[in-house]
């Protein structure tokens, strides 16, 4: 037992120690990455200096600084929140985007989008009650079914599409702010301010001291209601509590950022399979581990090496996702725990 528990500390050690350099690398290089690519001595400079170089500076601050920002703050969002709903549906297959949330997110967003003199401050409101509704008809189809957790998967996708042909016929009515709701539903960071991450960040932070605190808890609700109710945890409460908690978590980014598959799914397990299923260390570390690779997908998409230009970050989010949710579909008819 002893053996087995200095061998999880030093796997601890080392991933967070790599992955903390790895995230400050790829934050490098998302300030070095865009139109036209800078030196890190540039960077460095101007972060010092600003007045060094104006032109290299407001590149820097108004452009690149705030979405490298926000993306590491959707990405954190994305990993936390998806380790929380895994647990909380003992899912190893469940995450944000797959259980209709990000869906249900993006359409009570777009229709905030549209509503007439509505300030910015108002859509991660509509965001969260679309993704909040979205996952919580999830859940309560797959109660009313009966199913298991492949089937909980199954009534997630149907809300998803659901939501997804309502946004469709919205966009079809907007005719001329169709082509960027489009864009932006799909994805994107190209349009992050500094206002998203003043936003964001104290709705992402709040959510995540709350999960954290809870993680604890979280891992007790595993192993069922009676054994949570006779620890004097009130599981239904905390249920509730953690499930509204993770949907703002998520819903208040992808309001700005559109629908980002997959890093929910990933990033928590990444986590389990190399360290433990612990979630006080699923949590921290999945969402750290969502930063790095929402950070790494959107250097690839803003890459200038890139040939199709700038496109929809899910296209990259996915090509990771994809593999890895097969693996897992594969893995699953094995022994995986939570």
């Amino acid at each position: 037992m002893l053996r087995l528990a200095k061998q999880r500390k030093i796997k601890l050690l080392i991933y967070s120690s790599s992955l903390s350099i790895l995230l400050f690398i790829s934050f490098l290089f998302s300030l070095m990455i865009g139109s036209f690519l800078l030196s890190p001595m540039e960077v460095f400079e101007n972060l010092i200096n600003p007045e060094k170089n104006k032109t290299i500076s407001t590149i820097i601050f108004n452009y690149r600084l705030p979405r490298a920002l926000f993306t590491m703050i959707t990405g954190f969002s994305l990993g936390i929140s998806g380790g929380v709903i895994q647990s909380l549906t003992r899912n190893p297959l469940a995450d944000p985007y797959i259980t209709g949330m990000s869906s249900g997110a993006a359409l009570g967003a777009t229709i905030a989008f549209l509503l007439p003199n509505i300030s910015i401050h108002f859509i991660p409101f509509f965001a969260f009650l679309g993704g909040i509704s979205s996952i919580l008809l999830t859940i309560f189809l797959a109660k009313k079914a009966k199913a298991d957790p492949i089937g909980f998967i199954l009534a997630g996708i149907a809300v998803g599409i659901l939501a997804n042909a309502i946004l469709i016929l919205i966009i079809t009515l907007a005719q001329e702010k169709a082509h960027g709701i489009i864009y932006w539903i799909y994805g994107s960071f190209s349009t992050s301010k500094w206002s998203n991450v003043i936003i964001t960040f104290p709705i992402v932070a709040f959510c995540s001291i709350f999960l954290l605190i809870n993680a604890r808890d979280l891992n007790i609700l595993l192993l069922g209601e009676e054994h949570a109710l006779q620890l004097g945890i009130n599981a239904k409460r905390l249920w509730i509590l953690m499930l509204l908690i993770s949907s703002l978590c998520v819903s208040s980014c992808i309001a700005f950022s559109g629908i980002i598959g997959f890093v929910g799914l990933v990033a928590p397990h990444m986590i389990r399979l190399m360290i433990s299923s612990d979630n006080r260390f699923v949590l921290p570390l999945g969402g750290l581990t969502g930063s790095f690779l929402l950070l790494v997908s959107d250097n690839i998409v803003k890459s200038y090496i890139n040939p199709f230009g700038e496109i929809p970050i899910s296209t990259i989010t996915s090509m990771i996702g994809v593999p890895f949710f097969i693996y897992l579909l594969m893995k699953k008819g094995g022994k995986y725990e939570m």
